[in-house]
């Protein structure tokens, strides 16, 4: 059955790109299976079917670029239109990355962290970071990807700071259900940890 969707990233010097369904499942498209001489466009409307990719994962093969409607076009929107997750959600993780941070700095000025675990935080926030701009690199050339687990782990073991950092700046990660929602418990556990360090007085 031929699916339909937007394309919602797309590498125009690279010929490849992504295309979401309207279940929200994403697949990776390239220029070879879009026949004839025409190009797509980023936002563009596809039909396609389903196949499996180099990697495994699903791609879309025997690609149709929708005819662009005639009528005249509709008077420009207030809102934003580059979102894939709207910047309040977007914001939401910088706020959590801030205030874990905010709560790592108050620890060490109390007294209650030594200065030296907070470079824990920042070693394995910066390899959490890196992660995930190999993995968005990897998505976008179709080549292996870093497993979600992976990203977990290094989130858990003190990277989670650079990860939501990460998933903002890369657009990343930032809407499968279950993959959001591990990564938000994450979060939590660190900042209430933290927070617990901050504001529970430690008996000499």
């Amino acid at each position: 059955m031929r699916r339909s969707g937007e394309l919602i990233q797309w590498n125009n010097k690279g010929g490849y790109g992504f295309v979401r369904d309207e279940q929200g499942r994403e697949y990776y498209v390239h220029i070879s299976k879009v026949p004839g001489d025409s190009r797509p466009r980023l936002g563009d409307r596809l039909t396609f079917d389903v196949a499996t990719g180099r990697n495994g994962r699903p791609a879309a093969v025997d690609v149709i670029i929708a005819p662009q409607p005639t009528t005249p076009a509709p008077r420009p929107s207030l809102r934003p239109t580059s979102s894939n997750v709207s910047p309040y959600k977007l914001g939401l993780r910088t706020a959590a990355a801030t205030m874990m941070t905010l709560l790592i700095v108050l620890a060490i000025a109390n007294g209650h962290m030594t200065p030296w675990f907070s470079l824990i935080y920042i070693f394995m926030g910066t390899a959490s970071a890196l992660f995930y701009r190999f993995d968005k690199l990897y998505a976008l050339s179709g080549q292996y990807r870093v497993s979600e687990g992976s990203l977990h782990i290094v989130d858990f073991t003190f990277g989670i700071i650079g990860g939501l950092a990460a998933q903002e700046v890369y657009r990343h990660k930032t809407v499968k259900p279950r993959f959001v929602a591990t990564t938000w418990a994450i979060a939590l556990l660190h900042t209430v940890a933290l927070a617990f360090v901050v504001f529970v007085p430690f008996s000499a």
